[in-house]
């Protein structure tokens, strides 16, 4: 079995480092793997863990898809596993042409209806992160029995407890005694509210304890926007309280400095993973603080991206943010059970397992 990863772009975002780390996860249970993309910053990583890179320019449509269908031929690939948008175009072509199983993993509601019904009826697989992604594929009249719900896997080798913090604050030129929130995601049109809203919750918060600073790191096209906002709110404080961190491969180490994080979908896991308490809010909405009573609803709507209790507001934001960092035991217990739920539920090993069962089904 040999299986080709098709996704447009090596960013530095959740689908990018899910593809890598299921790429690693299926190498190391034996199953040879390619990944097909135009490039970006996230493609040494995949260079470093061995997996063959087809870099292959964005382009005409047609020019693209001969170039994949030569290294389909050239490389025997016997299945295509395509992840976004455009990636789902290309792939219908190349299954179609090249007789083999597509599967497509579907990370958001963000689909173009049409690009996803055609997808859906050449594949032999649609594989849901959530719960409620399930739902609302269904809803798009996707056949029920087409989907299958696999969540994101992590890797709990690269995201697990740090031991000490002070030494990845010094890596990262931050303050040893500070209380550090984190924020970590895209800022993009979608996801921007999110990170203007933990702006405005963090200048409430640093108000109050001279104490707290707030590290938002991500790309993105809105990150001018973000700047201007974190500055002008670290003036009318009269300090620093508000940074603004380019996107970070090594996501884990940000993670590691922090008292705290704010984050939905991937990003809620792996701060998890890496024993963090977490808040969740994402592009649906706000879920709050992730504890042991609400964790299964949480899955359900991936942390705030497919689904949400309540709308995302500073006020909301500073008063949970606000309550861990004044109970430092109850912020650790939590870190404890956020890792503990990982290692169960979300390993890279387990995820890896189920998805090669449905290659083997579908092969």
């Amino acid at each position: 079995m040999k299986i080709l990863m098709l996704v447009s772009r090596l960013n530095i975002g959740g689908t990018e480092k899910y593809i890598l780390s299921l790429s690693q996860s299926l190498l190391a249970h034996g199953v040879q793997v390619g990944v097909a993309t135009d490039g970006g910053p996230l493609a040494s990583s995949f260079k470093k863990a061995g997996i063959k890179l087809h870099i292959v320019p964005i382009g005409k449509k047609l020019k693209r898809i001969s170039l994949l269908s030569s290294i389909m031929a050239k490389e025997s690939y016997s299945l295509i596993h395509a992840h976004d948008s455009k990636a789902f175009a290309q792939a219908v072509t190349l299954s179609q042409k090249h007789k083999i199983p597509l599967i497509v993993t579907i990370h958001g509601t963000y689909h173009r209806r049409a690009t996803l019904l055609s997808a859906a009826r050449t594949s032999k697989r649609l594989i849901a992160v959530s719960p409620k992604l399930t739902r609302w594929l269904v809803n798009q009249k996707i056949p029920k029995n087409k989907i299958q719900m696999i969540p994101n896997g992590i890797d709990i080798a690269t995201f697990r407890p740090a031991a000490n913090k002070n030494h990845w604050r010094k890596a990262l030129r931050l303050p040893q005694t500070a209380q550090i929130l984190v924020y970590a995601g895209r800022f993009s049109s979608d996801k921007y509210p999110i990170a203007r809203n933990v702006v405005l919750a963090a200048e409430r918060i640093a108000k109050y304890n001279r104490q707290f600073l707030a590290v938002l790191v991500g790309p993105g096209p809105s990150r001018s926007n973000l700047v201007q906002l974190a500055a002008k709110a670290n003036r009318r404080l009269g300090r620093t309280a508000i940074i603004i961190r380019p996107p970070m491969s090594n996501i884990q180490h940000a993670y590691y400095v922090s008292d705290v994080v704010v984050g939905t979908g991937r990003v809620a896991l792996e701060a998890m993973a890496c024993a963090k308490p977490v808040v969740a809010a994402g592009v649906a909405g706000y879920c709050g603080i992730v504890q042991q009573k609400n964790i299964n609803q949480m899955v359900q709507c991936h942390f705030g991206d497919h689904g949400a209790i309540a709308p995302i507001t500073p006020e909301k934001l500073s008063s949970d943010i606000n309550s861990l960092l004044r109970n430092p035991i109850k912020a650790r217990s939590l870190g404890e059970l956020g890792a503990t739920t990982v290692k169960r539920r979300f390993s890279i090993k387990t995820i890896g397992s189920r998805i090669i069962q449905i290659y083997k089904e579908v092969n």
